[in-house]
């Protein structure tokens, strides 16, 4: 974006070290607001650059909780894609990006896959959703803590400007963010993980995984059939070994589908020995499908025998659902 207007006025390097404050650290709102810069160059700049490469089209705040939903229109086309940044009680501050419209993966059990795919995010539009928050956060001088890629797609299916998001959120010149606040989530494309891993990625990493079995996973995630759960383990046995850290596993707990007693034991057996930590996540209910979410009385029985076991586990607790805000639910739509 920025180097490419620098490199053609042929601008010195400070100018590049002024806008980066600027626009990343402190937050501006507008181009005009690059003070650093003379006006006759701002103006330039307005003629050649986008301040923004997306719309945002509505805001809904939870009831219930204070997470914000925002429906965005890409200005290329005017697809919409959706945000959410949760605030924890603790003083985390969590985005939620999509790095896709819809999703090709198709889990049975989520909003977004039911959109299909419908094209890839580029990195600055990646960018552009936390930098939208972060304005607003830093008028009440808090920051974005946490970066999540648990929005609409599958990141490892763009991994190309995914990872230059990532450059972007950790540079030092711009957001300098700590890896350790970033966490990639994956539904198991093995080749791809593996290719990130080669990269050097040194943030957390996330497993959808939602089924203690192959057989079971294939039913409700279409991606198993074609990366079993060997395939996915051996890549993860890589990681582990590369990093030394603990992956985290997405599990989603539907009534009768795989919140019983021996899918709590299967899922044990799996990731015994192993550096895991699970994140129970109660359904969250979605327009068109018939799943139901576990009774509390199941999901603490789950959790249960996988401590028993050994297995690091929590309950999530849910956070945006009466706006269509939580896992699984990005639509797509605001509201």
């Amino acid at each position: 974006m920025i180097e490419s207007f620098i490199e053609k006025h042929n601008l010195p390097k400070y100018r590049l070290n002024q806008f980066n404050e600027q626009f990343y650290k402190q937050a501006i709102h507008s181009f005009d607001e690059l003070t650093t810069w003379p006006k006759d160059l701002r103006e330039q700049l307005k003629k050649e650059l986008e301040f923004n490469s997306l719309i945002p089209e509505k805001q809904v705040h939870s009831q219930k909780d204070n997470t914000t939903k925002v429906l965005f229109k890409r200005k290329t086309n005017g697809q919409y894609i959706e945000t959410v940044l949760m605030r924890y009680k603790d003083g985390r501050n969590s985005i939620c990006v999509s790095c896709m419209v819809g999703c090709p993966v198709g889990c049975s059990f989520c909003a977004t896959g039911k959109l299909g795919f419908h094209g890839n995010l580029s990195a600055r539009e990646i960018v552009d959703q936390v930098m939208y928050f972060k304005r607003q956060l830093v008028k009440e001088n808090q920051t974005v803590t946490n970066i999540v890629f648990m929005g609409m797609g599958e990141p490892m299916l763009n991994l190309k400007e995914v990872l230059g998001a990532i450059d972007t959120f950790t540079s030092p010149e711009k957001l300098a963010m700590s890896s350790r606040r970033i966490t990639v989530s994956t539904s198991g494309y093995a080749p791809q993980l593996k290719t990130l891993l080669k990269t050097g990625f040194k943030g957390k990493l996330a497993i959808s995984l939602h089924a203690p079995n192959q057989e079971l996973r294939e039913t409700m995630m279409p991606v198993a059939k074609a990366f079993d759960l060997e395939q996915l383990f051996t890549v993860l046995k890589d990681y582990e070994k590369q990093n030394n850290k603990i992956i985290t596993y997405e599990y989603i707990l539907i009534d009768h589908i795989n919140d019983q007693e021996k899918h709590a034991k299967q899922l044990a057996k799996l990731l015994k020995n192993r550096l895991a930590h699970v994140n129970l996540i109660p359904y969250n209910p979605i327009f068109g499908v018939d799943y139901k979410r576990s009774s509390k009385n199941n999901i603490h029985k789950f959790s249960k025998i996988l401590t028993d076991a050994g297995i690091s586990n929590t309950i999530r607790v849910t956070m945006g659902d009466d706006v269509n805000a939580a896992c699984g639910q990005l639509a797509g739509q605001a509201g």
